[in-house]
This record gives C-alpha cells, sequence and structure tokens, in this order.
C-alpha cells in the first residue's frame, strides 16, 4: 500500500526555506550593525575585531537571494531522493511511516533517546513507543531497547494481542516489524475471501463477528443444524 505523497509539499518546503533564509539574512545585518556600533562606541577596530565583521559579512554575501534557487534545487533533489528511498522501503518490509519524533533523554553516563512512531501496514495502523539507551564500552557502542509500548488501532485480534504483548516483554521491535507485515497480509486476504463468499451466498454464509471475523459460518437453510 503506497501512500500518496503530501499535496503542495514543493511549495510548502519552498515557502519554509525562503522563510529560513530571510530569518537568517536578517539576523546577521543586526549583528553586523550591532558590532560596528560597539566600535564606533569605543572607537577601537582591532585585527581581531575587524576579522569579525569581516566574517560575518561573508556568511552574509553567502546567504544571499541568489543562492536561494541553487540551494532549493539541491534540497528538492535530495527530498525526491529521499522519498523514492522511503518508498522502496515500504514495498520491501511492507511497512511504512507516517511521523516519528525523537527525545533525548538524561541518564548520567548513558545516552538514551526516547522515539514514538507512527506507521502502517497494510491496513493496520499502529503506534511505537520506546527508548533506546547507548551503552558505551572500550569496543564499542551498544544500543538497547529498555522500554517498548505497542499500540493498535484496533483490539479486535485475540491472537495479534498476545503475541503484542510478548514482543513488549521481550522488548523485541525486530519480532514486531518481522511479524506485523505478514499478519496485516492475510488478514487482509481473510477479508476479501470472506466477503466474497458472503456476496455470493449471503443466504448461507453468516459473519457473527462481522467484517473483522476470525472465522465464517455455513448455514443451510435446508439443513438446519
Amino acid at each position: 500500500l503506497q501512500r500518496p505523497i503530501l499535496p503542495g509539499l514543493s511549495e510548502l518546503m519552498d515557502q519554509l526555506l525562503h522563510q529560513t533564509y530571510e530569518d537568517e539574512i536578517r539576523s546577521l545585518q543586526e549583528e553586523i550593525r550591532a558590532l560596528e556600533q560597539q566600535a564606533e562606541s569605543n572607537g577601537i577596530y582591532s585585527d581581531a575585531f575587524l576579522k569579525t565583521i569581516d566574517m560575518q559579512r561573508e556568511k552574509f554575501s553567502m546567504q544571499n537571494p541568489q543562492s536561494w534557487k541553487c540551494s532549493y534545487a539541491d534540497l528538492e533533489a535530495q527530498l525526491q531522493q529521499t522519498e523514492s528511498q522511503i518508498v522502496l522501503l515500504t514495498q520491501l518490509t511492507g511497512i511504512g511511516f507516517t511521523k516519528c519524533t525523537v527525545t533525548a533523554v538524561d541518564k548520567g553516563n548513558k545516552k538514551a533517546k526516547q522515539y514514538r512512531l507512527s506507521g502502517y501496514s497494510h491496513s493496520l495502523q499502529f503506534e511505537l513507543e520506546f527508548e533506546l539507551t547507548e551503552i558505551l564500552t572500550k569496543e564499542n557502542v551498544t544500543a538497547t531497547v529498555t522500554e517498548l509500548n505497542i499500540i493498535l488501532e484496533s483490539n479486535e485480534f485475540c491472537d495479534l494481542s498476545r503475541f503484542i504483548s510478548r514482543a513488549e516483554e521481550k522488548k523485541n521491535l525486530l519480532l514486531f516489524f518481522s511479524t506485523l507485515p505478514t499478519f496485516a497480509k492475510w488478514y487482509e486476504y481473510r477479508q476479501v475471501t470472506f466477503k466474497h463468499f458472503k456476496e455470493k451466498y449471503p443466504e448461507v454464509v453468516r459473519l457473527p463477528e462481522g467484517s473483522n471475523a476470525e472465522y465464517l459460518i455455513l448455514e443451510c437453510s435446508k439443513l438446519p443444524g
């Protein structure tokens, strides 16, 4: 299931980039003006001070509007390449992500980050909350999942709920990511199959649990029971 790229993304990026450059240019202009006023009031233009002024002027000249077009073109190319890689990754894994937030957590000598992901696999929506802790040793850095919470859009699947509880208990992200696409794919196949038989034999086929039923019942009106 390929999700469409958000409409107007190019225009939005253009506006954001333009505003970012304007804000930075305005900030540099104010900084240069403040430095010049400070120099005039002190009456001293030291070599270090003049060097600071020159560095700010050079930085300002690099951010002039003539370079926007080239910078935006590069940014747009990188964005398109990234989007293509995301689409390919979704096709290969069966999992797509719609939102990601990362928060740094201070744990003394350990570095930790809290992640919150929203995504989908076929028609199933999910959210993940987990904490990744990095432990620095003399040889290398190891990352360990220390907390894991999995939230599904629907709680109708008993088998999947038990599996999720086991993945949370073991804090095993790989187990979740490798199993969910398979379950989601066959869940869709089952829905399509049940719908087919229900529409073709409405008097015989019954879905006691609705469209998300895990089983169907066949009843013959001529042979009750």
